[in-house]
């Protein structure tokens, strides 16, 4: 095995370990996170992945049924710069992991924080970055 075949396996490991960090923090801890540093909280970030033309996955996130999912893209679109450096740090990955992360446990997250196809009340006390 060489240097580069090495550094891949390191990196690899890496990201595995990251998320089943997060994966073991449960769901609270995106929404946490959010709240803490997406302006408005998740109930925010929901809002604004509707209004770019993922509502029905958004929808499908709050109900009981199968979950729809949301590019990657999409959720980096929607994340500020700064927020996305806070998000890093707060949930333990890499700044390039936040919108593959939030794509892949957001779903069920959202799914824990609702009940009868509505959010539950969130905390909101984002530090407003922009």
């Amino acid at each position: 095995m060489g240097l580069l075949d090495g550094a891949k396996t390191l990196i690899g490991d890496v990201v595995a370990a990251a998320d089943r960090a997060l994966e073991e923090t449960g769901s609270g801890k995106l929404a946490l996170s959010l709240a803490k540093f997406y302006p408005g909280g998740l109930p925010a970030f929901l809002e604004r992945l509707r209004e770019t033309g993922h509502g029905e996955a958004v929808t499908s996130w709050l109900g009981s049924g199968a979950r729809q999912s949301v590019p990657e893209s999409a959720i980096a679109a929607c994340l500020p710069q700064g927020v996305t450096e806070r998000l890093a740090y707060d949930l333990g990955v890499p700044e390039a992991r936040v919108p593959t992360v939030l794509a892949e446990f957001l779903p069920a997250a959202v799914a824990d924080q609702s009940e009868n196809g509505t959010l539950k009340p969130q905390p909101n006390f984002s530090t407003q970055v922009r």
